[in-house]
C-alpha cells in the first residue's frame, strides 16, 4: 500500500489517466465486493462522500443465498449502507485497462461503523492492543494452486509432480511466477519470495509485512490480483485449501509480532529471558492456544479446510508449540530482537484475513490482559502425538460451537458479527449436509 491522501489520489489520476476505480471490500463470507466507479463520478462524490451499498450483501452465504438471521432480514427492508474509501490504499492496476483500486470501510447512513463489516472488527482489536500501548506488524504466507482448467474431468495441473522448490519444476513454471511476483510490486506488495510448494500446480509467496491494516489488506489484495493475473493467462488460482483429493492443502502460515508503540521496540523481546521471550510474549501465545478452538472457525472457514488440519501432514492438529517446529499449531522462529515473531500455522489458504487476523489479534491480547500462563513447549518428541491443549476442532460445525461458547472472543469481535458469521456459516453447512457427493454415489450405489 502507498499511503496516499485525497490530494495524492486525484493527482496519480490526472498523471495515470485511470478512467476506472474500483471501489472494494470483504464480506463476512469472504467474498471481495466492488463497484466500478467512472472516475468523473469518483471524483466529483465518491472520493469525498463514499457511495451506497445494499446492506443485504452482508446477509448472503457463499452461494449467495439469503439467510435471514445475518442482518434485519426482511422486514428490517435491506436498507443501504456507505462504502467510505481509505485513501491509503489506493493503487493502480498496472494489469488493468486505466483501472485503479481502493478499499472502503462499511458505514451506516448515521455514519457508524457497521458491526459486521469484517475490515470494522480488525479495525476495533487493533484499537484496543492500541491501548495497551502496542502496535502489530505481521504477513501472511500464502499457499494456492494455479491450474490450466476445470471441468467435469478435473484440474489440470500447470506443473506435475510434489517438487517443492524444484529449480527445474520452477522453470518450467517461470512465467506464472514471474506474474505473482513481479507486478505485485507496482500496487504496494513485495513479494520476497515466490516458489513450487508440494503439491502439482502448487504455489507459496512470502511478501514483506506491513503495520495494522496494511496486514489483511495487503492479503486481500493479493488474493484478487493473483486470480485476476493468472485468469489473463488463461489460468484458474485457487485459494481453496484442498483443491486435489490426497494431496497437499494451501495454508496462510501467519507471521506476526507486537511492538511497543511509544518507543518502536519489539515487545516480544527480552535479552535477559534464556529463550529471548518476554512476559508479554508467552502471555500473547498462551492467549492464542487458549482461543485456538474458537479462531479456527475464522482461519479455517468453509467445510473443506478441515480436509486439511490432518497428522503428518505439516499442518497442525492438535493445539502445540514449539521452537522452530513446523508440526505445531504455533512455531516460534529463532529470530530475535526487532526480528522476534511467531508463526501460527492454523490458517488454511480459504480465510478472510480481516477475520482470522482479528481473531488472533485479539486472543493475544486477552492473554496479555489476563496473563495467561504459557505451557512447556514440544521439544525432541514427536508434535502430532503431544496432548497439548487438546485437538483443533475436526469440522466447520466443531469450530463454529467453540465460537460461540468463547466468551471473551465474542466480546473482542463483536456479537452482531459473531452471530451474523455463524448463520451465514450454519447455512453452507445445512446445504452440504443435504448435498449427495460424488463419493457416496461411486461408494454405494452399486453395493446397495
Amino acid at each position: 500500500m502507498k499511503n496516499f491522501s485525497t490530494d495524492d489520489i486525484r493527482a496519480v489520476i490526472a498523471e495515470q489517466g485511470v478512467e476506472v476505480v474500483r471501489v472494494v471490500f470483504n464480506d463476512l463470507v469472504n467474498v471481495a465486493r466492488a463497484r466500478n466507479i467512472p472516475v468523473a463520478s469518483f471524483l466529483d462524490n465518491v472520493l469525498e462522500e463514499g457511495l451506497q451499498y445494499p446492506s443485504a450483501m452482508f446477509s448472503v452465504d457463499t452461494a449467495a443465498n439469503f439467510v435471514l438471521a445475518a442482518g434485519a432480514g426482511f422486514a428490517g427492508g435491506y436498507g443501504s449502507w456507505q462504502l467510505k474509501i481509505d485513501p491509503s490504499t489506493f493503487t493502480v492496476l498496472p494489469w488493468a485497462r486505466k483501472t485503479a483500486r481502493v478499499i472502503a470501510d462499511v458505514f451506516t447512513l448515521d455514519g457508524n461503523p457497521v458491526s459486521v463489516s469484517p475490515r470494522t472488527v480488525l479495525h476495533g482489536v487493533l484499537a484496543e492492543l492500541e491501548k495497551e500501548g502496542y502496535s502489530t506488524y505481521g504477513a501472511a504466507e500464502l499457499e494456492f494452486y494455479v491450474f490450466r482448467k476445470y471441468d467435469k474431468a478435473g484440474y489440470e495441473p500447470t506443473w506435475t509432480g510434489l517438487q517443492c522448490y524444484s529449480e527445474v519444476k520452477q522453470a518450467e513454471a517461470d512465467d506464472i511466477l514471474y506474474h505473482l511476483s513481479v507486478p505485485m510490486k507496482e500496487i504496494g506488495i513485495h513479494v520476497e519470495a515466490a516458489n513450487t510448494e508440494y503439491g502439482p500446480g502448487q504455489f507459496e509467496i512470502s511478501m514483506k509485512p506491513f503495520a495494522g491494516l496494511g496486514q489483511a489488506d495487503a492479503a486481500f489484495y493479493y488474493k484478487a490480483a493473483a486470480k485476476e493475473l493468472m485468469h489473463q493467462q488463461g489460468l484458474h488460482a485457487t485459494f481453496m485449501t484442498k483443491p486435489l483429493t490426497g494431496l497437499s492443502g494451501s495454508g496462510a502460515h501467519f507471521h506476526h509480532s507486537l511492538y511497543h508503540a511509544r518507543t518502536g521496540q519489539n515487545a516480544f523481546y527480552d535479552e535477559n529471558d534464556g529463550n529471548g521471550m518476554s512476559d508479554a510474549f508467552k502471555h500473547f501465545i498462551a492467549g492464542q492456544l487458549a482461543h485456538s478452538r474458537s479462531i479456527c472457525a475464522f482461519a479455517n472457514p468453509s467445510i473443506n479446510s478441515y480436509r486439511r488440519l490432518r497428522p503428518y501432514t505439516f499442518a497442525p492438529s492438535n493445539i502445540t508449540w514449539g521452537f522452530e517446529n513446523r508440526m505445531c499449531l504455533i512455531r516460534v522462529p529463532k529470530a530475535r530482537g526487532q526480528g522476534t515473531h511467531l508463526e501460527n500455522r492454523m490458517p488454511g489458504a480459504d480465510n478472510n484475513p480481516y477475520l482470522m487476523m482479528a481473531a488472533m489479534y485479539a486472543a493475544g491480547l486477552d492473554g496479555i490482559r489476563n496473563r495467561t500462563p504459557l505451557p512447556d513447549p514440544v521439544q525432541n518428541e514427536d508434535a502430532y502425538t503431544v496432548s497439548g491443549n487438546g485437538q483443533l476442532p475436526r469440522s466447520l460445525e466443531e469450530a463454529l460451537a467453540a465460537l460461540q461458547a468463547d466468551e471473551a472472543l465474542v466480546k473482542y469481535l463483536g456479537r452482531d458479527m459473531v452471530d451474523s458469521y455463524v448463520a451465514l456459516k450454519g447455512n453452507e453447512l445445512a446445504r452440504f449436509q443435504n448435498h449427495v457427493t460424488d463419493w457416496e454415489i461411486q461408494e454405494y450405489s452399486e453395493l446397495f
